[in-house]
């Protein structure tokens, strides 16, 4: 009876189970062993190196020789930001040896990514021997042809591990990456912006459409070298900016404006985290900046021996960006200022503006009601209104 069920069937049942359980039901009847066989079930695979490769015959291994060819998005992540006591240097050491031995294992395969994916690897520093770990990771993606995203996000690595890890993916993938995400990929207080090497790798990046940086990895010489490796291809750049980042140097206009033309489809997303001040914003709000995606998260301390003026910083976005602006996001903690009438001056004048986000004090319900007049009269396009 258990051999009589549909193959389809089968597979739709098995992509609900874990790595674990996915090996039982092999063993359960041939016609299972062979739905189990199914591409579509190994297409993406996600391996945690501190849990999932313990032990000298790690089942997330064997299950990589059995099936890895079918592979196409891998996420290699690290579960834990801390050690338990009773873990050696040794056994830790040896986490970071089964992480490299399980990517000798996918590249002996030959399995060929689109989708390479590293989370949470700020953890691995606690876990022994990284330097080897990463060596093996250079050298998997050194053999990766068809990679179209690579993610870095909050790696933690220092300038010279980053830019291995994207020279070997450049030189086999600089015609097909084309979403790179380095979002969080550097040390804090690393500044890669002006670092020639950097910047050459970027410009090779002939295919790229989609890149999330933080603001130290932003400069005129990033602008220009995306303007000269990917003109016309480049459609979403995101930005990240903390209050722990360096912002010693600023992007001129004439950089943008560059881009701007070069990429003519390009658009802008800021995310602004801890940052309160329109001294402190004004510099990133330039009239050239295609800026679509804005949020603010003002947090909880700032100057307090000076306004943090958001009716600056608002009426930039006003004026700045009536004809590109589509998503709004503000969270002002504690704000005193008045803001209900810009609030509905975006509304108005922005005509491409589909979501706004307000996490703010509202002065008057006079303003919630023109809010929902211009929306019935459709006076604004759709969006949706929280807070």
């Amino acid at each position: 009876m258990w051999d009589q069920l549909p193959e389809l069937i089968l597979i739709q049942i098995f992509s609900h189970l874990d790595r674990a359980d996915r090996a039982s039901v092999s063993q359960v009847c041939r016609s299972w062993n062979l739905a189990l066989s199914s591409p579509v079930l190994w297409r993406s695979v996600t391996v945690l190196i501190d849990r999932d490769l313990r032990g000298n015959f790690p089942l997330a291994g064997e299950l990589a020789v059995k099936y890895g060819q079918h592979m196409r998005s891998l996420e290699l992540a690290w579960s834990r930001s801390y050690i338990l006591p009773r873990e050696t240097r040794a056994a830790r050491n040896i986490q970071a040896e089964a992480g490299a031995d399980f990517l000798a294992v996918v590249r002996a395969k030959n399995v060929q990514l689109k989708e390479l994916i590293l989370t949470n690897w700020v953890f691995s520093y606690k876990w022994g021997d990284r330097g080897k770990l990463l060596y093996a990771l250079a050298n998997f993606l050194g053999c990766q042809y068809n990679l179209e995203t690579l993610s870095l996000l909050n790696a933690n690595f220092g300038v010279s591990d980053v830019l291995r890890l994207l020279g070997t993916a450049a030189r086999g993938c600089s015609e097909r990456l084309a979403s790179l995400d380095l979002r969080g990929a550097f040390r804090q207080w690393q500044t890669p912006h002006s670092n020639p090497r950097y910047l050459r790798l970027l410009g090779r990046l002939h295919a790229l459409t989609i890149l999330k940086l933080d603001y130290p990895a932003i400069s005129d010489h990033t602008l220009n070298a995306l303007a000269n490796g990917a003109p016309k291809v480049l459609k979403t750049l995101h930005i990240s900016i903390r209050d722990s980042d360096s912002r010693q140097h600023t992007v001129t206009d004439s950089s943008w404006n560059n881009l701007a033309r070069a990429c003519p489809n390009l658009t802008v997303a800021y995310t602004i985290v801890n940052i309160s001040h329109y001294e402190d914003m004004c510099y990133l709000l330039l009239p050239s900046v295609p800026l679509a995606k804005f949020q603010l998260f003002s947090g909880y301390v700032w100057d307090q021996s000076r306004s943090r003026n958001f009716r600056g910083t608002v009426g930039l976005l006003i004026s700045h960006y009536t004809n590109t602006l589509a998503e709004v996001m503000l969270q002002l903690k504690n704000n005193r200022e008045l803001l209900d009438d810009l609030l509905v001056s975006m509304l108005v004048q922005c005509k491409n503006l589909t979501r706004l986000q307000y996490d703010g004090i509202m002065r008057s319900l006079d303003t919630l009601r023109d809010i929902c007049h211009l929306q019935v009269e459709r006076k604004t396009c759709k969006y949706n209104l929280c807070h």
